[in-house]
């Protein structure tokens, strides 16, 4: 057997029937997604040949790929998911690395899911202790050690000795990981945390097992400096394009059909810091175009963000990029954007970067502008927005408000979805901040956090079909009924909450169909009646 073991729980460590939107699902606290929607839809099992995983999430895949390029070979090295790590393990197995998400369900959008919802653990921190429980049962029959690391790492400082970690490993991994398991398997004392440097280009090596829905990294860190962001704490490159094309092209012969850039603002490929490069970015999308048609990959390329600044520098290039992927409005693109906030205030002192190189007092008209290119372009923004900045004021909270109702009026299609601030561990307003709670915002924090719902009530209800897309017939059906389901909950709850918060504590608390019986009779009379019905 394999002397390193890699695995990650169910929540990071499954396809979400390769449609990557149905991961926010599991941002729910757990009693919300019965056990049948969250491991037959949200978060079906990872094949495998044997006991390794015939597809994995692209960050363990650079682990592994690290380890082997550090001299360990590939019979060393396992990456397993979480069903099979009990077969897996045996007395050969000198070390486990966990790969984390969100452990503790303190990200960004399980955070504020629990606290709009009335608490409760997310599906990401049911998972994780589920599977760190059977990691800490066999460390104690086998005696390996335990790695754990990834972006949510930073949630588990302080409970080593809990779960049984050895190590906390943050950061980069693809130079200080390896001399760390060295380390660890040679007996050597090694940090309780350890965090990873920063790492060239030229030894980022590429993966040696395919990446689950096709997901290749084509810029790493980014030079924003947003204060509550920990991708900014990181060096700023871009992934040199015949490592992408070769990453890409191995997936493609191992069976993977689709494609997904990994990216922090796909514009800010090939740039220098903040001076963009649009001849960069239109090589890299006709590049990777050409192979999808070679390859004759279903579906369109995914890429994950963009940012409404340097969509608005290189307009040209927004519209090269739809019109090389083929987008339309029955074809659209989602892409996340983060508009943090109407406030050129709250900009200029938590988020300068994100509008270079205009002014803060410009940011308003220049979401609009961008929403409107998009638009244009069959890109249709999954936008976030922070509720809870440390000295935000009931002016900032309007502002705010009065921006998304811009974004309304102007029949912007995409969605705005309030996100409660996090201090992220690793983050520069990590020590500035503290997790907010409902009870203690300003009325205007209220009505601004129900402003981005309602609009993205009318987004969801008219956008789910095409973003969210599942062959299987029977699947697709019961998506549809859950979506209509959380609609009518989430159109009840909105106006109930604007007038009196207490509501959460008081009815949503209680609410728990993670039973059979219980999701059954919440969801069945939805299906008798059709399926996706929003009216």
């Amino acid at each position: 057997m394999a002397k390193i073991i890699l695995t990650a729980d169910r929540a990071v460590f499954t396809d979400y029937h390769k449609a990557d939107a149905l991961g926010f699902g599991l941002c729910l606290p757990y009693r919300f997604i019965p056990e049948m929607v969250e491991y037959h839809l949200l978060a079906p099992k990872i094949p495998t040949e044997g006991l390794r995983a015939k597809f994995a999430p692209y960050a363990l895949c650079k682990v592994e790929a690290s380890l082997i390029a550090a001299g360990f070979s590939r019979r060393d090295v396992l990456i397993t998911p979480p069903h099979m790590l009990t077969k897996a393990v045996d007395r050969d197995t000198e070390m486990v690395g966990v790969h984390v998400l969100d452990p503790k369900g303190l990200a960004p959008v399980s955070w504020t899911m629990k606290v709009v919802s009335g608490g409760g653990k997310s599906c990401t921190e049911f998972e994780f202790e589920k599977l760190i429980r059977v990691v800490k049962s066999l460390k104690e029959k086998y005696r390996f050690k335990v790695i754990v690391g990834g972006p949510g790492a930073w949630q588990l400082r302080g409970y080593e000795d809990e779960y049984g970690i050895d190590v906390l490993f943050e950061g980069e991994s693809e130079l200080t990981f390896p001399m760390i398991v060295k380390k660890l398997l040679d007996g050597e004392d090694v940090p309780r945390r350890v965090r990873g440097e920063s790492v060239p280009l030229g030894r980022i090596p590429p993966i040696v097992t395919p990446s689950r829905n096709g997901q290749v990294q084509v810029t790493r860190g980014c030079p924003r400096r947003c204060q509550f962001c920990s991708p900014t704490m990181w060096a700023f490159r871009s992934i040199p394009l015949d490592a992408i094309v070769k990453e890409v092209e191995f997936n493609l012969k191992n069976g993977i059909r689709s494609i997904g850039l990994v990216t922090e603002d796909v514009l800010l490929y090939g740039a220098h810091g903040l001076e963009l490069n649009p001849d960069a970015v239109k090589k890299l999308f006709k590049v990777v175009t050409d192979l999808a048609r070679r390859w004759e990959v279903p579906g369109k390329i995914g890429f994950s963000h963009i940012s409404c600044a340097s969509a608005l520098v290189l307009k040209d290039t927004v519209r090269y990029i739809s019109d090389i992927l083929g987008l339309s409005d029955d074809e659209p693109s989602f892409p996340q954007i983060g508009l943090e906030s109407g406030s050129p205030r709250l900009l200029a002192k938590y988020f300068r970067g994100k509008v270079y190189p205009w002014r803060p007092e410009d940011w308003p008209d220049m979401v609009v502008e961008s929403s409107k290119l998009f638009n244009d372009s069959y890109m249709y923004p999954c936008y976030t927005y922070i509720i809870g900045f440390p000295d935000a004021t009931p002016k900032d909270y309007v502002a705010t408000t009065e921006l998304i109702d811009r974004l309304k009026d102007e029949g912007i299609k995409g969605w705005v979805w309030p996100l409660l601030l996090i201090p992220m561990g690793g983050t520069l307003i990590e020590k500035k901040a503290t997790f907010p709670k409902l009870p203690k915002l300003p009325k205007e924090a209220i009505d601004c956090l129900v402003a981005g719902m309602e609009l993205s009530y009318e987004g969801i209800r008219s956008l789910a079909p095409k973003a969210i897309r599942v062959k299987n017939p029977l699947l697709s059906k019961l998506l549809g009924s859950l979506l209509s389901l959380a609609l009518k909950a989430m159109k009840a709850s909105m106006n109930e909450i604007r007038k009196d918060p207490s509501v959460i504590a008081n009815i949503y608390s209680k609410i728990d169909i993670r039973s059979t019986r219980g999701f059954a009779k919440a969801v069945l009379p939805i299906v008798v009646k059709g399926g996706l019905r929003t009216e």
